[in-house]
């Protein structure tokens, strides 16, 4: 968790077979809301590009990475790994047209734990709500009020919701491995009337007896 997506989530999730735990994905520097780390960089350039099919996406992120500095032998292995496993391995064509947002709930996953469920829904609510300085506070501060904003209501604007109870399920959490982070990671799509939207919340649950406290680490697309 944590890692960039080299191609946008939110272009691609509707794919036949895609799966974020196995997209290819680069570690990067900083937050992808603040514009001054490689992340953000990354982010706000992959955001100027057309999406409008997986080409185009994948063309997209290979750019991202170029106006965040990466040197171009890492671009050509990320343009390598992302047509790997787009073409070869989920047998997809740069010309599919790609329709953002759009994502059914997938039937049969198990739902996570009511104590999870409503402290990520706290986290939901607070975005929904516009709470930009409560929002920064569970992320510890380490997200500027200023550029959750941007993120939010400038970079992807969209009217958002509560998302169903059937959303929270435990394909969005993962359990941590890391000795010194102990808890669970979360990557939670948010969501529109009309089904998932553009961004996705990023961070931690930590478990103290029957609850869990919250760190949101991103907001990204």
């Amino acid at each position: 968790m944590g890692d960039h997506l080299i191609v946008m989530h939110s272009a691609v999730r509707a794919c036949t077979g895609y799966n974020r735990h196995e997209a290819p994905a680069i570690l990067m520097d900083g937050s992808s809301i603040a514009r001054d780390t490689e992340h953000g960089r990354t982010v706000a350039a992959q955001l100027t590009r057309r999406h409008g099919t997986l080409g185009e996406a994948i063309d997209a992120g290979i750019f991202a990475l170029g106006a965040a500095g990466l040197s171009k032998g890492i671009r050509r292995q990320a343009r390598a790994a992302c047509e790997d496993y787009f073409y070869e391995r989920l047998s997809l064509t740069p010309d599919l047209e790609l329709v953002p947002g759009q994502e059914a709930v997938a039937d049969g996953l198990e739902l996570m734990p009511d104590e999870m469920y409503r402290a990520l829904e706290a986290l939901v609510e607070l975005v929904v709500d516009g709470e930009y300085e409560e929002l920064s506070e569970a992320s510890r501060n380490r997200l500027e009020v200023e550029d959750l904003h941007r993120r939010i209501e400038v970079d992807c604007p969209e009217a958002l919701v509560l998302p169903p109870r059937e959303v929270y399920r435990v394909e969005a959490i993962t359990k941590s491995d890391e000795p010194d982070m102990p808890g669970w990671a979360f990557f939670l799509d948010l969501w529109t009337e009309t089904g998932p939207a553009r961004l996705h919340i990023e961070g931690e649950l930590e478990e103290s007896g029957e609850r869990y406290t919250t760190t949101l680490t991103d907001i990204l697309p």
